[in-house]
């Protein structure tokens, strides 16, 4: 069952939800942008997915984008396509809440639809109930499914997100499929744990995963190491030697950095690829393997094959329709806290974070249990057996406001120092009120990060930019005060009303949140008016 938030101007779309797929629970149709987000907001994230039609023909005044002086034809387009404004707000204020367009006009301009809005997420009706409830129940019933996946998978993390949870369900596709598979994305995304831990599992295959990282072997030996070689086949071969295609025949073979191959060695891959057979260095016997490929890189195999150092027939056999490519942490903000107890529950099996834990335990006199991390709030009352690392609130700001260059594997490091260092802190320390309780200090978190040349903490860093609208004014003082206003107010949206990331960009210290905001008040900028704006 469902949550589904029905926006239409008219009834027959929610009454043919009602009667063909009573199993879910409906809200509306709400007749446009004011009344889709007044259910929103008094549902407070209990909806699963909006059903939203593209044209309303409702009052002019009504409409998102109305303004005074509309003649009638503007007045016409804006009717036609209120959906694809609506879908805007959504979007902005809701950016993982699924939303699937319902139209049966042939006048949806695709090129008007935000950047992230996925082809599976409109529909076209065909004014047949029992066609158009088919289409639709099978995308809510994805949609559904998606949302309630699981966010990990061993050591993998999806989170929560609609577009991660849409690559895993890709994954699961291609990893059963005989065609290579392709992942793309920055480094440290986690793209040799997705091929070792998911691709390889849900293959179906019972034989070994075999990882190869191009980029540390040298190129006269790489088609040794991938194809094998018998004895004498090159200088310093003194036995045969099997390669990775072969030792990973009936399983999965990944191949990390995969732009790095030679064009000698790409050749011979390709080969390796049409024919399902290898012949080792030096030899004339061909042996049959059958792996599951996964290749990875972190550049552009494209631009690659325009400069001539990767062959466009090996990159189209990789199946690079197929590819799919990894999130920057950057992006995967909504999960931040969810993913720091993540790693920090892989962390915390290993044995060096382990014995701290015990001596920590010993020290304060605490009942052998379990290990909880929070992330902001208020720290939740003593349970027997339950050590709780914290991370408040300010520290909290401090990596959400990081870049994370490094990405998974960065915060999975600076995550583990950070409980290692605030472990260490309190060795020999006499317990508390509350020793059941190790907050990780927003000091100790912010020295970390700003060892991090392209942290906005960093003393080298660029820092924060933006663009001022210089206007005459009467003095300079108020030219200046004109520029600061803009600056304070950008950076206000830009950091979602959170002074304490502004304190650290300006001042560098979140601690100087206080200050800021007397400044941003000082400048007769009002938190409620920009409110509105964060919602438009």
């Amino acid at each position: 069952m469902a949550d589904i938030l029905i926006v239409d101007d008219q009834d027959r779309y929610a009454e043919l939800c009602r009667r063909t797929m009573p199993e879910h629970r409906y809200r509306g149709p709400a007749r446009g942008w004011s009344e889709a987000k007044r259910e929103l907001d008094r549902a407070a994230g209990r909806i699963d997915v909006v059903l939203l039609d593209v044209h309303f023909e409702i009052p002019a005044e009504q409409l998102l984008g109305f303004r005074d002086g509309l003649n009638d034809s503007e007045i016409g387009d804006l009717k036609r396509r209120q959906g694809v404004e609506i879908l805007r707000r959504l979007r902005s204020s809701w950016p993982d809440l699924p939303v699937v367009l319902m139209t049966s006009r042939q006048e949806l301009a695709l090129e008007s639809l935000p950047d992230d809005f996925s082809d599976e997420e409109y529909t076209y009706f065909l004014d047949d109930d029992v066609v158009d409830a088919q289409t639709l129940r099978g995308q809510i019933d994805g949609i559904v499914a998606g949302r309630r996946a699981r966010v990990s998978d061993g050591p993998v993390y999806w989170g929560t997100s609609r577009a991660m949870h849409r690559i895993r369900q890709k994954m699961g596709i291609l990893a059963r499929g005989r065609l290579p598979v392709v992942l793309l994305g920055p480094t440290g995304t986690g793209k040799s744990l997705i091929a070792r831990h998911f691709v390889h599992p849900h293959s179906g295959r019972s034989g070994r995963f075999v990882s190869v990282d191009l980029s540390t072997i040298p190129s006269d030996l790489c088609a040794a190491h991938l194809f094998g070689a018998v004895k004498g086949s090159y200088t310093g071969s003194v036995a045969d030697r099997v390669g990775a295609f072969e030792a990973a025949s009936g399983g999965t073979l990944f191949l990390d950095e995969v732009g790095n191959l030679s064009l000698d060695a790409q050749k011979m891959l390709l080969s390796v690829l049409q024919e399902g057979v290898v012949t080792r260095l030096g030899d004339l016997k061909e042996r049959s393997v059958d792996v599951k490929l996964v290749v990875a890189t972190n550049e552009d195999l494209r631009a690659k094959v325009a400069e001539g150092s990767f062959r466009a027939d090996l990159y189209m056999r990789l199946n690079p329709a197929a590819a799919v490519t990894l999130p920057p942490l950057s992006q995967r903000g909504a999960d931040l806290g969810q993913l720091l107890a993540f790693c920090l529950e892989q962390a915390l099996s290993r044995p060096y974070l382990r014995g701290l834990i015990d001596d920590y335990r010993a020290a304060t006199r605490l009942d052998a249990g379990t290990v909880a991390v929070s992330a902001g709030g208020a720290v939740e009352a003593r349970q027997v057996g339950v050590l709780r690392i914290h991370f408040p609130d300010r520290a909290m700001r401090l990596l959400r406001a990081h870049s994370w260059p490094g990405n998974l594997r960065e915060f999975a490091m600076v995550a583990e120092n950070a409980v290692l260092f605030a472990l260490s802190e309190l060795t020999g320390v006499p317990p508390g009120e509350r020793p059941d309780v190790v907050q990780v200090r927003p000091k100790l978190v912010r020295d970390m990060l700003a060892a991090d040349p392209t942290s906005s903490l960093s003393a080298g860093g660029e820092g924060w930019r933006f663009t001022v609208a210089l206007r005459p004014q009467d003095t300079l003082n108020r030219v200046a005060v004109e520029c600061e206003r803009q600056y304070f107010e950008a950076l206000w949206l830009d950091n979602q009303g959170d002074f304490g990331r502004m304190a650290m960009l300006l001042l560098g210290d979140v601690a100087h949140a206080r200050k800021v905001q007397l400044r941003f008040n000082q400048l007769g900028l009002r938190v409620r008016d920009l409110k509105e704006r964060l919602r438009s």
